[in-house]
């Protein structure tokens, strides 16, 4: 996925809103936004999103030193999502089919996103998990998940977000878990899940986790380090959590890709071929062109309408 213009703002969003969050003064902050703006200026719009991020990130990182922006959000989320799914459990355990349950949830949690928001409350993500059996999710790409991973031997999972994690260890429980490796980020960027926070949410107890060596907001494959780009040639199939890991991994195709995360912008929207706040479960194998023809219509049926 490349990027668009209306990417510009986000990338200044997440700027600020690192900055925010380790209490970068005056003067860090100006210099900081002033080099932000020069590297935008000159933007590669053929280059993924998190490319753009990656850069920015690195420019935050360098004026504020070693600190983690949103370590302490990161280790609130984790902990207020293991509460969340305590509370849920039954309601999932009570579904008649667990493994769809667990997916909405899955997908629930990807709503734990500093990068979209970083003034997220933890009453907006409750709000997101009460409403999240009542989503309709494409049944068509669902079976073909189930399916697919279930015959699988060998899935690569890539966890996005801190909290968000909590709900992936869930997921990964309801399916052949011994034939899983997890991979998470190499360092911390925005709230994205870390070695640190597998450990912390006992995702580590379950199945093998392993560092992607990098420091996006997303997969970029060329950026990785060489064990993790071994675990992903091996990989039968791989589920990709998030939007990050979207937009950089939607044009493979020598892989069987399943990503599962939320439409948090028109942009997105406009590529996956789902409305905003849809639960996406996209098959890159899918004939995706048809979901988009139909997303485009369902636009202009709506202007027209009104």
């Amino acid at each position: 996925m490349r990027t668009f213009f209306e990417c510009l703002p986000c990338f200044v969003n997440q700027a600020l809103g690192s900055l925010k969050n380790c209490d970068a003064t005056s003067d860090q902050t100006k210099n900081v936004m002033r080099s932000i703006f020069c590297e935008l200026a000159g933007i590669d719009y053929n280059a993924t999103p998190p490319v753009t991020a990656q850069k920015i990130h690195r420019m935050v990182s360098m004026a504020i030193g070693d600190k983690d922006p949103y370590a302490y959000h990161k280790q609130r989320f984790n902990r207020f999502a293991a509460d969340v799914l305590k509370s849920m459990q039954k309601t999932v355990e009570s579904q008649q089919d667990i493994l769809a349950a667990k997916v909405k949830l899955a997908i629930a949690a990807n709503i734990i996103d500093f990068g979209k928001n970083h003034n997220l409350t933890e009453k907006e993500v409750l709000s997101c998990f009460e409403k999240a059996m009542e989503v309709t999710i494409d049944s068509s790409a669902l079976e073909d998940f189930k399916e697919i991973v279930l015959d699988a031997n060998n899935i690569l999972f890539l966890c996005d977000n801190a909290g968000e994690i909590v709900f992936d260890r869930y997921l990964i429980e309801e399916m052949p878990y011994k034939r899983i490796t997890c991979a998470v980020r190499g360092k911390p960027v925005i709230n994205d899940a870390t070695l640190e926070d597998a450990q912390a949410v006992g995702l580590t107890e379950i199945v093998k986790v392993i560092s992607n060596g990098s420091d996006a907001p997303g997969t970029i494959l060329e950026d990785c380090s060489s064990e993790f780009k071994q675990f992903f040639d091996n990989a039968d199939v791989i589920i990709a959590k998030g939007q990050g890991n979207f937009e950089t991994l939607s044009g493979i195709t020598h892989k069987r890709v399943f990503f599962l995360f939320q439409v948090k912008c028109p942009v997105i929207a406009r590529d996956a071929g789902y409305t905003v706040g849809s639960f996406a479960i996209l098959d890159n194998r899918s004939n995706s062109n048809s979901r988009v023809s139909e997303y485009l219509q369902s636009i202009k049926m709506g202007v027209q309408n009104g």
